[in-house]
């Protein structure tokens, strides 16, 4: 029986994942929406690479393909694009690239979005597909929603319509529930705003509070990290809401506390020199961040971008760190070191480099609402 034909349109951690999940099950190809080039996946191919950033690496090529050959001949796509941009222009992005797909969709596909929106975002999506066909979704074309988050599992595909002869989701082994559409619009941007104003009302609390030495150390202390994950999708309830709205305000003053962690961040650290009396030539500030940089989102990496920048204006000697590289390449010996930690794998890592590097100075400032030292 032949497979059912898959195309996955991002080369993105998230799309990898749910092409691991299925090459058993279908004939998936990927799609690097960036160089517009489709490879064929097999399961010996994904086996022998677990992560995407092990596939990229490797030196052999599958089987290239037409991208809008492999759209048209799909029965089932799967929309997680890798953007590069952030804020409004993130969402421009997204609806060119979506616009690029369904250029290529033909009768009885199933389009699955995995990109986050706002409620009632799903609506502005499907109608660009229907522009771009000529087709009907629920008629002769199919539409999904699972809402992909960084870092985590592709839950339930919520389905607008079951469209006879479309590419089947449960044969793939994806768990559908149909008619669910709007519900779980509301769910996950309950879940991203609960999440969002929890850690951006700590930030600000904790601004407030400072000198007063608050407790630290607490467990579930969040990180710079789990805030920054979330400003693409904040920006979709923005955008799907009319100016003025409640809900508008809440991502936008998520969005807008993140903005000043960084700036709370930087003048913490300045303060750090001063009480050390630390010249800026003879110091070396290390941004601790490991960032995914096959996310779908950008936002991780472009906050890493601003803060090295932000302290450069500072000390000279800045630059991100990341848990593959090696001591020799992130420790200077010759100066003191000021690690800010950007996330708890980042404090586990610079604190077992600390622990083998006692012949160097090395001082660490945790990117927490509290900014806790040490």
């Amino acid at each position: 029986m032949q497979k059912i034909r898959v195309a996955i349109y991002g080369l993105t951690t998230e799309g990898y994942s749910i092409a691991s999940k299925i090459v058993e099950k279908a004939s998936v190809t990927i799609v690097d929406d960036t160089l517009q080039m489709a490879m064929e996946l097999d399961p010996g191919t994904v086996q022998g690479n677990p992560t995407l950033q092990e596939l990229v690496g490797g030196e052999s090529l599958m089987g290239l393909k037409p991208v809008s050959q492999v759209l048209t001949d799909a029965r089932v796509v799967f929309f997680a694009p890798k953007l590069r941009k952030t804020g409004d222009e993130s969402i421009i992005e997204a609806n060119a690239k979506l616009r690029d797909v369904a250029k290529n969709v033909t009768k009885g596909t199933t389009v699955v979005n995995g990109l986050p929106v706002g409620v009632g975002g799903n609506n502005d999506y499907i109608a660009l597909i229907e522009k771009q066909t000529g087709l009907k979704v629920g008629e002769n074309l199919n539409y999904g929603y699972c809402p992909l988050r960084p870092r985590a599992e592709a839950g339930a595909i919520a389905c607008f319509a079951k469209v006879k002869d479309s590419g089947s989701l449960e044969d793939l082994g994806m768990r559908t529930s149909y008619g669910d559409i709007i519900a779980t619009e509301l769910d996950y941007a309950s879940s991203v705003l609960n999440e969002s104003t929890s850690i951006a009302t700590e930030v600000e609390l904790m601004r407030k509070a400072k000198g007063l030495k608050p407790i630290a150390g607490r467990a579930g202390e969040r990180y710079i990290d789990d805030l920054a994950a979330h400003i693409y999708d904040l920006t979709a309830i923005q955008a799907s809401e009319d100016v003025g709205e409640p809900l508008t305000y809440l991502a936008g003053a998520s969005i807008k506390s993140l903005e000043n962690h960084v700036r709370y961040i930087v003048d913490e650290t300045r303060e750090l020199l001063r009480e050390l009396q630390l010249k800026a030539s003879r110091t070396r500030v290390l941004v601790a961040w490991t960032v995914d940089k096959y996310e779908m989102r950008a936002d991780r990496m472009k906050t890493a971008e601003s803060l090295v920048e932000r302290l450069r204006d500072y000390v000279t000697d800045v630059k991100q760190a990341q848990v593959s590289a090696g001591r020799d390449e992130v420790i200077d010996s010759y100066k003191h070191n000021v690690a800010i930690v950007c996330s708890q794998r980042d404090l586990d890592w610079m604190k077992s480099l600390k622990t083998g590097s006692r012949s160097s100075e090395i001082s660490l400032l945790r990117a927490t609402p509290a900014l806790q030292r040490g």
